[in-house]
């Protein structure tokens, strides 16, 4: 049985898919199976998956009827023979090491049951726009979450343990078709710990089918973080504060430098970003984030 289930799910996702897949065949890690949901799609999606598989039999390609993203990835959960699974979406790309590194860190840290990184967002052309990722820690990310503020974990970034997510229930499905992540991670923190990896791990495409893009839609995202907040408060027996979101603090300098330096890093521009990593390092020695960026500001070219 493969150690790591690689859950790849795709509606009409046709134009990024084989780089998503490819991605993932590429990882330094070998012992993982790659599961592509298709979700009903109606553009040639499921035959590009289709295509791919055939030359690389730790390939799965999974037609399904149009069900939603909840349904798809509680499928994945069923189908799936890891003790880990690995999320990507088909128009990400994850990085080589990206199953090394969390594979390792799951493996020494029995406790932590959802595990994320760093994560560099790209636009449709694939040119780097930002760092996200500002929490690590258990306590950070539950208290992000607890703020009615998703993306605690980013969610093509995350590695989980699939007995934990069995245990809490699976993915919520409901008539939303969006959220299901965060209730998760909400879930999961209250089984186990969660943390996030300094590390880059992948690249988040934006572009204009994203649905957390559409600015009709946030609204309506907002509506429906709001109510998964509010389980989590009644399961949690919190009854002190109501469930509203909490903007989250202004940014640190180091933090602002360490995310410049590293944007840059992936830019190609390694002078710049090792006069911000240094400077981030005077500013904020202490901080886990600060040497990390610095370490990989100094490791060579960023992953192509």
């Amino acid at each position: 049985m493969p150690r790591v289930s690689v859950v790849m799910p795709v509606y009409n996702g046709e134009r990024f898919l084989a780089q998503a897949m490819n991605s993932v065949l590429a990882s330094t890690f070998r012992d993982f199976e790659l599961l592509v949901l298709d979700d009903g799609s109606t553009d040639g999606s499921f035959r590009v998956a289709q295509q791919i598989a055939a030359g690389d039999p730790r390939v799965r390609c999974i037609p399904l009827q149009h069900q939603g993203i909840a349904g798809v990835r509680n499928t994945a959960l069923r189908e799936s023979r890891g003790e880990y699974i690995a999320n990507l979406d088909s128009d990400d790309i994850a990085f080589p090491e990206r199953l090394a590194r969390q594979v390792r860190y799951l493996d020494t840290h029995r406790e932590v049951v959802a595990l994320g990184s760093r994560v560099l967002v790209i636009d449709s052309d694939g040119k780097p726009k930002s760092i996200v990722i500002r929490t690590f820690t258990h306590d950070e990310i539950d208290r992000w979450h607890l703020n009615g503020l998703g993306g605690g974990i980013g969610n093509p970034a995350a590695m989980f343990r699939k007995s934990a997510a069995v245990a809490v229930g699976g993915y919520t499905e409901s008539e939303h078709s969006i959220g299901e992540d965060y209730d998760l991670w909400l879930r999961l923190g209250e089984y186990g710990r969660l943390a996030n990896l300094h590390d880059v791990l992948i690249r988040y495409r934006v572009h204009t089918t994203n649905l957390s893009t559409q600015p009709s839609e946030r609204g309506y995202r907002e509506t429906v973080t709001l109510g998964i907040l509010a389980r989590a408060f009644a399961r949690r027996g919190i009854t002190d504060r109501v469930p509203v979101r909490v903007e989250p603090p202004e940014r640190s300098r180091s933090e602002k430098l360490c995310d410049d330096a590293l944007l840059r890093y992936f830019r190609g521009e390694r002078s710049g970003a090792l006069l911000r990593a240094l400077t981030a390092s005077v500013h904020n020695p202490a901080a886990p984030s600060t040497w990390n960026t610095l370490k990989t500001v100094l490791g060579g070219a960023p992953p192509a």
